[in-house]
């Protein structure tokens, strides 16, 4: 999929970069690149958040591990007094 976007880019890039073309055309695909380069971009943060996800269920899977990482427990904070009636 990346590719395939990728390649679509390149193939906008070519035609607005036509100065043979007229100014209609070259202004209708710079619209598709820019829709293009978005979907792009979604779709490599969408990856991203993926990989880091999925990186960080492996380390919390490691700290599951006794004797590999120290759980330091946080303390309750402290109940707040009730008002007197």
């Amino acid at each position: 999929m990346v590719r395939e976007l990728r390649q679509n880019l390149a193939r906008c890039r070519k035609v607005i970069l036509d100065e043979n073309l007229d100014l209609k055309t070259r202004e209708r695909w710079t619209q598709l690149y820019n829709n293009t380069s978005q979907i792009l971009n979604q779709l490599l943060k969408d990856r991203q958040m993926r990989d880091w996800e999925k990186r960080l269920r492996e380390i919390e899977k490691h700290r599951g591990i006794p004797g590999r990482t120290v759980r330091h427990q946080i303390p309750p904070e402290p109940e707040m007094a009730k008002p007197e009636k």
